[in-house]
């Protein structure tokens, strides 16, 4: 948990805010020329920055200090929850909607290429996208097929 906060988190924590500046102002300068796909990134980054930084603070604020407490480390808190399987359980489970839907998804982004009239910041914002999309399923590994697992096992034994 505290790689994935100090490594992923961190890293959306500083990506979000700058494409937040960039998404809008390269939609801007390119609208003329490329403003159909422009809108369309914009429309996906937004949505994808909602989606995240909600995720983010469910997963430092709720879900991973419950992990700890099922684990029987840190102070015992009551779960509203009951079982880390039921918090686990709403996250892949929103996940695979998010899978489902393609239009409510920001998938893809490492596909797109720059057209070759970009400028710098039009390229920049790109390459961010496709940084922000592999350093995503890298998290996303880390949880599902390492933490998740743990967590469960760790809150049987508990038990």
């Amino acid at each position: 948990m505290n790689h994935i906060v100090e490594v992923h988190h961190a890293y959306m924590k500083k990506a979000l805010p700058r494409l937040r500046l960039l998404v809008p102002k390269v939609l801007h300068a390119h609208e003329a020329n490329h403003g159909d796909l422009l809108r369309q990134v914009d429309t996906l980054f937004t949505a994808l920055d909602a989606e995240l930084s909600g995720h983010l603070h469910k997963e430092e604020q709720v879900l991973f200090p419950h992990i700890v407490a099922a684990s029987g480390g840190g102070t015992k808190r009551p779960a509203a929850f009951g079982s880390v399987r039921n918090p686990i359980r709403q996250m892949e489970t929103r996940a695979r909607q998010r899978r489902r839907d393609p239009g409510q998804t920001p998938r893809g982004h490492a596909q797109l290429r720059a057209p070759d009239d970009a400028c710098p910041t039009f390229k920049a914002v790109y390459d961010e996208l496709q940084q922000m999309e592999a350093d995503l399923h890298q998290h996303i590994h880390l949880e599902n097929n390492i933490l998740f697992p743990r967590a469960v096992g760790l809150e049987a034994e508990v038990r």
